[in-house]
């Protein structure tokens, strides 16, 4: 019996010494994982720590866009205010200017004195000195009364002038006289010295001289229907107040000439 025991005691042991070894390497196994786990896990936590500061850097970054935004609403504001006081501004003056052209202007033009900077010319009654010279315009005399080009023309030498010609911005003032001269007629116009009648698309002054700076009306000269002479009409901007028209058209004109010295 004793030495039934004692067989059964060695027996055990030798089954419990065979189960630690065959399962060690099973246990290195489950330590090379769970070290690998840590290693992943480690790295896990340090992309999400990575990923919060870049979130909280985006929020404070759309923290700033958004008062940048506020800022920049608050300037665009303000811009809109000064346009829409800057548009009144505009409106009240060009009623004030309008106002005074009705007021002075037909008391100029009646005037044979009528000066500008130099004192000692003088026009003749009817015409207006202008940047030394003397501007005759047909509808001071009558508002009906039209002619084609040549007509106009010849009526402009028969007063000892021609034709307006328009070489210098300052002479393209005379539109903005006539722009304001009866605010119930701006669509008049007014024949000028210009045509391209001897070389289509080559436009030459009555003085001979070839048009170097035009203040055409946009999308003009056009050309159409042999549309040969120049005319000019009251616009807001006079740097574009020109349209080619058929000089067999009848419109109103302007002539010009020398002004007469005082003596």
């Amino acid at each position: 019996m004793i030495t039934l025991a004692v067989s059964l005691t060695c027996l055990g042991a030798k089954v419990k010494e065979d189960s630690l070894h065959i399962s060690n390497p099973a246990v290195t196994q489950l330590f090379s994982e769970l070290d690998y786990l840590r290693g992943n896990h480690s790295d896990v936590i340090k992309a999400e720590e990575e990923a919060k500061k870049a979130l909280e850097s985006a929020i404070n970054n759309h923290k700033e866009v958004k008062v940048k935004i506020e800022q920049l609403k608050t300037v665009n504001d303000g811009y809109e205010k000064q346009m829409g006081a800057l548009r009144i501004e505009k409106t009240n003056l060009k009623s004030n200017i309008s106002a005074l052209g009705e007021k002075f202007l037909p008391e100029m033009t009646r005037n044979p004195l009528f000066l500008s900077e130099n004192s000692c010319d003088k026009c003749a009654p009817g015409w207006i000195l202008f940047n030394s010279s003397c501007y005759f315009f047909s509808s001071t005399e009558s508002s009906a009364v039209k002619r084609n080009w040549h007509e106009s023309r010849v009526d402009c030498v028969s007063r000892g002038s021609d034709l307006v010609v328009i070489d210098n911005q300052q002479e393209q003032v005379v539109n903005f006289l006539i722009n304001h001269q009866d605010a119930s007629q701006l669509s008049t116009d007014f024949w000028i010295g210009l045509s391209d009648s001897e070389e289509e698309g080559t436009w030459k002054w009555l003085d001979g001289t070839f048009l170097v700076q035009g203040y055409w009306n946009d999308g003009e000269p056009t050309n159409l229907n042999d549309e040969d002479c120049a005319a000019l009409y009251p616009r807001v901007n006079f740097f574009k107040a020109w349209n080619d028209v058929r000089c067999g058209v009848r419109r109103k004109w302007i002539c010009e000439k020398a002004p007469e010295s005082m003596s």
